[in-house]
């Protein structure tokens, strides 16, 4: 029986410092290192306070509480998920078009 195929999933998040991003990047890699490499999720970028993550379709509402639950530099509540969607496209229309 063929595998099935994996469906991306964008989630754009906010940070609540600028600042965090290279901080925030080393905490994602550290809570997801223990998943297998194909369904850890990625960070694809990060623009001032909000970035993006990719992720499969079966594991976005894992990934969504992973990231409100991520803490960085030992301080809760400073990554905020805004949205996900099924294409980068339609999340960069909707989440970074709008500041």
């Amino acid at each position: 029986m063929p595998k099935e195929k994996r469906r991306d999933r964008y989630i754009a998040f906010e940070l609540a410092d600028p600042r965090l991003g290279r901080d925030f990047a080393a905490a994602l890699n550290e809570a997801v290192a223990s998943r297998p490499k194909e369904d850890r999720p990625q960070l694809l970028f990060i623009e001032g306070r909000r970035g993006l993550v990719r992720c499969g379709h079966r594991a976005k509402d894992d990934v969504v509480r992973v990231l409100n639950e991520l803490r960085i530099r030992d301080a809760a509540g400073q990554v905020r998920t805004v949205g996900a969607s099924g294409t980068i496209r339609r999340a960069k229309l909707r989440y970074f078009a709008q500041r």
